[in-house]
């Protein structure tokens, strides 16, 4: 089971945007310290409680000051951007990360965001869909002419800078809808879970697998569960600590909410327009009950995660440790004790030997 780490970036009150991104990476710096596998960054656009239009960017900043953690955006919005464009970007990332890059793609979910860029949300999937298969095209060096529904393409030369992972950067991607899960599951691709309930997350696994295996390949775990998480040095203190910026963080699901009674998220969004309000709806004790969230002292957080790997076929755990507009003297402080006290206590769940990426689809 691999460690991820979901950096999100909020900004902090009386705080600069450079500041920000200053200690952005150097979370990632810590991270590698205390041994974390993957760290992921995210896309937003016009989101002030979320400024980071590109992952990218934010990747290679952090590959000049790292030497073994691995990167992934997470992810990608494929139809806010040209498919060759999204995979020469990705060839560059391979080549400044050496080889340490994996290829997080999605579709988008805010509509503010399909709105700034006059996409229609609608067609999202049939857009992810034909972008994917034209990345994996220019990956396969191969001179081609893409006339499609959204796109063309004229490859008449190799990609440059060549990939240094073969064939390509292993891709990852967020699913949580059937339609999604099954098409991750017919290209063998990893997939995240954003704060799935534990039994959700057991029946979409076994739906992957049973598809993962319809189509040839080996069944073999293919699961990110993302989860918020606060390490203190008691269970109470922990609790104290984390509470408002846990709160504060899980208004997430507030604004989605209102997108959905807004009539803004479209029918191919049905499962987040039924998602959203039901963990809007969880109390902080429902969320804490449910192991939604992982907070406490060391014994305890290592228990719950223990408890995760044991109900679920885990490829892996991508946590959130910057909750909200938490200080960021409180998220090293939390990422240290994780490091010093919670990972000996899990050490025989996590799979050190060999390359940390999950293989290329």
């Amino acid at each position: 089971m691999k460690l991820a780490i979901w950096s999100t970036t909020t900004p902090r009150p009386n705080s600069t945007h450079a500041e920000m991104f200053r200690r952005q990476l150097e979370e990632v710096e810590l991270a590698e310290r205390i041994g974390i596998d993957q760290i992921w960054f995210f896309e937003h656009h016009l989101n002030p409680t979320g400024p980071v239009p590109s992952p990218n960017l934010l990747i290679a900043a952090a590959a000049r000051t790292t030497s073994r953690i691995r990167f992934a955006s997470m992810v990608n919005i494929l139809p806010f951007r040209h498919p060759l464009l999204v995979a020469e970007e990705a060839a560059m990332l391979d080549n400044l990360t050496e080889g340490r890059f994996d290829m997080g793609l999605g579709r988008g979910l805010r509509p503010p965001e399909f709105a700034a860029f006059g996409v229609d949300q609608q067609q999202s999937r049939e857009m992810f869909v034909e972008s994917f298969d034209i990345i994996r095209r220019v990956f396969s060096d191969e001179m081609f002419e893409h006339r499609g529904k959204y796109w063309t393409v004229r490859k008449d030369a190799p990609l440059a800078p060549p990939l240094v992972q073969r064939p390509h950067p292993p891709f990852l991607v967020s699913a949580q809808s059937e339609e999604t899960l099954r098409w991750a599951a017919r290209h063998d691709i990893p997939f995240a879970q954003i704060d799935s309930l534990a039994e959700q997350a057991r029946d979409a696994a076994a739906l992957y697998r049973d598809v993962q295996m319809a189509h040839g390949h080996a069944p073999a775990p293919r699961l990110y569960l993302m989860r918020e998480i606060y390490v203190g040095e008691s269970d109470a203190q922990a609790r104290a600590e984390a509470e408002p910026w846990m709160l504060q963080q899980w208004q997430l699901w507030n604004r989605y909410t209102q997108f959905t009674r807004g009539g803004e998220l479209p029918e191919s969004y049905d499962f987040w327009r039924r998602q959203a309000p039901m963990l809007h709806a969880m109390g902080f004790e429902e969320t804490v009950a449910n192991d939604m969230v992982i907070l406490g002292g060391s014994e305890r957080v290592a228990e719950i995660i223990l408890r995760l790997a044991g109900q679920l076929d885990l490829m892996g755990l991508a946590l959130i440790f910057k909750l909200g507009a938490m200080p960021y003297d409180m998220v090293e402080r939390s990422m240290t004790l994780f490091g010093e006290e919670v990972m000996p206590r899990i050490r025989h769940v996590l799979n050190r030997v060999g390359d940390a990426a999950p293989r290329a689809a």
